[in-house]
């Protein structure tokens, strides 16, 4: 990243690169964009599908606004982005949860979902899914793009670590690129303050209708510097020694976490920059969480990721999300992981299940 920049600032053409707007990117963006989404989806994507934000969330917004619109049901997860509810509701859009197991979402459920809720559009996450870290066989991916095909439904795909596990099983976009809109940020694979995403399009005329339908708001465009920053990334190389390098960081944290807790049942994936921690014996994970904070350690709750208010049929499981990264040393790391596991494994002074956040 310090060579990029500094190429960037000893270049004589630099103050002209980020004196305009980039609605969408600038062709120049959007071909190193184009090309860098096209090792993962392993197939050569057009730069006139690609559109370049400044940021997931921004890019969900073009969606909800253009593609799926006020009054409609969205369909997601039943443990899901946090983001996703709110967001979706500042455009009228209504979430309904489907149920998941450990592999993502299950068919059956997805597809009476859609026969009951009339929903135009699935929201997920299914290569180190948020928070659960499910990855969705390829099987079951070909199923789910059948049935929105059958039911004349878009898939929304978000692949955050998709760059980071590998290149199996192919994303949605590659399976059914006709129905899937594909989002990928490099907030995890290279640096969350770069604040650039790629969104692919099913083709070049819905691309270009989603951009139109924006063009003259720029809350989404890409800031000049960090789309200069992401393209000379790519055009150089230099992207995939960093994505490799948090690649190989993120293995070594995450066997780390394996040795201290790999007892208490952690499910975690190869290029995951979390895990997910069972808490049963806490009742809930809403106690567990209070537990560990009295502590000085931060998880996150499954509650804070549900869909929906828990019920019968969508009952929100008693574990918790544990963020690998946000400690700075391997150290650190090892202290906080050291405290959840005496924290599970002491039966003395059990946390009433009644307990809640601080």
């Amino acid at each position: 990243m310090r060579l990029v920049l500094s190429t960037m600032i000893a270049s004589n053409t630099i103050g002209q690169t980020v004196r305009h707007n980039r609605i969408g990117g600038d062709a120049r963006d959007r071909i190193a964009g184009a090309r860098w989404v096209s090792r993962r989806l392993n197939t050569r994507i057009e730069q006139d599908r690609l559109i370049v934000g400044n940021g997931t969330q921004s890019l969900l917004g073009l969606i909800f606004y253009e593609v799926l619109g006020a009054n409609s049901v969205l369909l997601t997860e039943a443990l899901t982005y946090p983001v996703l509810k709110p967001l979706a509701q500042r455009f009228g859009i209504s979430v309904e949860p489907v149920r998941i197991d450990e592999l993502g979402l299950i068919p059956s459920d997805l597809e009476n979902a859609i026969g009951r809720t009339c929903a135009k559009a699935i929201f997920c996450n299914p290569t180190i899914q948020n928070p659960t870290t499910a990855v969705m066989p390829e099987d079951r991916r070909a199923i789910l793009v059948s049935i929105a095909r059958r039911h004349n439904v878009v898939i929304i795909e978000d692949d955050v670590l998709g760059a980071l596990h590998g290149l199996s099983p192919r994303p949605l976009a590659a399976i059914g690129p006709d129905v899937v809109w594909y989002i990928q940020s490099l907030s995890k694979c290279v640096a969350l303050g770069l604040r650039v995403a790629y969104l692919v399009a099913p083709d070049a005329v819905q691309r270009d209708r989603l951009v139109a339908s924006a063009a003259n708001h720029s809350f989404w465009f890409p800031s000049g510097l960090a789309a200069e920053a992401a393209t000379t990334l790519i055009e150089s190389g230099e992207i995939q020694r960093v994505a490799g390098a948090i690649r190989t960081e993120s293995e070594v944290r995450r066997q780390i976490a394996v040795s201290i807790l790999g007892k208490h049942g952690i499910r975690s994936q190869a290029g995951g920059l979390h895990i997910w921690l069972p808490v049963e014996k806490f009742g809930t994970a809403l106690s567990f969480t209070a537990a560990a904070d009295r502590i000085g350690v931060k998880v996150r709750p499954a509650e804070m990721f549900a869909a929906s208010p828990a019920d019968e049929r969508l009952p929100i499981p008693a574990a918790v999300r544990v963020a690998l990264t946000s400690p700075n040393t391997h150290q650190e790391l090892v202290a906080g992981l050291d405290h959840l596991a005496r924290l599970l494994g002491n039966d003395t002074h059990p946390v009433p299940a009644t307990s809640q956040l601080d």
